[in-house]
Formats: C-alpha cells, sequence, structure tokens
C-alpha cells in the first residue's frame, strides 16, 4: 500500500468513526446522515463531486434510518463512508473519477454493510447497558472522574467498530471495482442505466419512508423542481 493509499484508509476511517459517534453518542446535528456524510468523506478524500454524487441517493436508499429511542436501524453513517471512500478509490484506480458505474458498483458492493453495522449496535447498546450501570455505581462511590472515562468508553466502541469496517469496505470496493470493469469494460454503459434506475429505487423507499400523504407530495414536488432545474440548467435534455 502507497503512503496516498495508507493516508486515504486512515481517513475513511477517521471520517466513520466520528460520524459512528456523531449519530448516537455526541451532538447528533446530523452531520453523519448519508446527504451530509458522503460530500463531507468525499471532501476528506480529496473528491467532494463524488459524494455529492452519492450523498442524495444514499439518502432517500436509507431516509428511514432513523434513530428514535431504542430503535435499532441500519447503519447508514457506516454504509455512506464506505460506499463513498469505496468508489473515490476505485474511481482513482480506474483514472476516471466516480463515473455512475464505479457508483453503482459501489453501492452494491458495500450497501450491506448497513446491516452489518446495524448488528454491530446491538452490541455496542449492551456494552453501554453496563457502563451506563458502571458510571453510577462510580457516582455513588465519589468518583465522578471515574464515571466520565465510563462515559468515554461507550464513545470508543462506536468509534471503533466504523473505524475498522468502513475502510475495509472501501478496500475491498477500490479493487473490486476497477478489477470488474476492466474485465468487462463493456458493461459501463448498462451500469450507467443501473444508476439511474437506482436512483428511482431510491426515491420509492425515500417515498414509503415518509409513510404520509403529505410527505408523499413533498417528495414528488420536490423531485419535479429538481428535474427542471436541471433541465434548465442544462443537465439533462
Amino acid at each position: 500500500m502507497t503512503a496516498v493509499g495508507a493516508v486515504e484508509i486512515l481517513t475513511i476511517g477517521v471520517v466513520a468513526g466520528l460520524a459512528a459517534v456523531e449519530r448516537k453518542g455526541f451532538l447528533q446535528a446530523m452531520l453523519s446522515r448519508p446527504v451530509a456524510l458522503a460530500p463531507i468523506t468525499g471532501l476528506a478524500l480529496g473528491d467532494v463531486e463524488a459524494g455529492l454524487l452519492l450523498g442524495p441517493p444514499l439518502e432517500l436508499l436509507w431516509l428511514g434510518a432513523v434513530n428514535l429511542g431504542a430503535a435499532l436501524p441500519q447503519h447508514e453513517a457506516l454504509g455512506a463512508a464506505a460506499v463513498t471512500g469505496g468508489a473515490v478509490l476505485a474511481g482513482r484506480a480506474l483514472g476516471t473519477g466516480v463515473t455512475p458505474a464505479v457508483a453503482v458498483l459501489a453501492v452494491a458492493l458495500l450497501s450491506a454493510l448497513a446491516l452489518l453495522g446495524r448488528g454491530t449496535d446491538r452490541l455496542i447498546e449492551d456494552w453501554n447497558v453496563r457502563l451506563a450501570a458502571r458510571a453510577e455505581a462510580l457516582v455513588e462511590r465519589d468518583a465522578p472522574r471515574a464515571a466520565v472515562r465510563a462515559n468515554l468508553y461507550g464513545l470508543a466502541f462506536p468509534f471503533g467498530v466504523s473505524f475498522v469496517l468502513a475502510p475495509i469496505g472501501a478496500i475491498a470496493a477500490g479493487l473490486a471495482v476497477p478489477a470488474l470493469l476492466r474485465h468487462a469494460p463493456w458493461a459501463g454503459t448498462p451500469l450507467a442505466f443501473s444508476w439511474a434506475a437506482l436512483g428511482g429505487f431510491a426515491a420509492a423507499a425515500g417515498g414509503y419512508a415518509f409513510r404520509s400523504r403529505r410527505g408523499l407530495g413533498l417528495l414528488a414536488s420536490g423531485t419535479a423542481l429538481a428535474v427542471l432545474a436541471g433541465r434548465l440548467a442544462g443537465v439533462w435534455g
């Protein structure tokens, strides 16, 4: 692995780890949502365009993954960081940047990490229950500093899980996607159409997550405005 590659992998791990902490344990300013995290990851890797390409469909795809109370949704932050990081690595390996073909393959290969992340969240919740009990006991024994350290341990676990899993996924996509496209260069065009299909599927998933007629209306209105703005700007058609 080159020095540049090592820095990129470390960057993906740090961004994913911090997002995992922000998602539930600290701040919760929605920076861990894919629509924000994908551009942040792309920016950290020097390819903000990739993040802007991937952020909207990933947000729609995991729009229903919201941390409310004791709910354990799919780990959208882990998925978004890994997908964006893997797409950037793959695009650089190919020398093409993140094309629609690269993007759709990265999503196909790494979106399952969001499900794996949900499983790790269960372990983290169990760990945090024990830490909370320990912190209460320490406070009762007049050891507030030790109680604070117990709280920090609770933040370290989700950071560490995402710090490890996101780079592993990104490395896998960074190797597999270029190999697939070099072996089958003819697949670029159909994969580009698949990216458009993924956008439609993500929009449908986002609409379902609203579960209200008003929400569906807002989604349809926003989509129509986006298409109109794109046509006026000459992006489509």
